[in-house]
């Protein structure tokens, strides 16, 4: 059970750097949210897979409450 315990530790702590990045976005200037768009990219496609491998592992279904998860 550790093992899913530290699956779901680091999906969570993926989603509150993906909503960190999200703030940089709303606050910073032109030149830089190009950047932090594509931070954000990548954090979502990870956050995904992440969310689609502990789903497989383990048969659970991780509430996917945000819709940026599946597009």
């Amino acid at each position: 059970m550790a093992e899913i315990e530290e699956k779901v530790k680091v999906y969570n702590q993926v989603k509150i750097d993906l909503m960190k990045v999200f703030r940089c976005i709303d606050c910073c200037g032109e030149e830089e949210k190009e950047i932090y768009q594509d931070i954000a990219l990548t954090y979502s496609k990870q956050l995904k897979s992440i969310k689609e491998s502990i789903e497989s592992i383990y048969s659970v279904e991780v509430c996917g409450c945000c819709s940026f998860l599946d597009k």
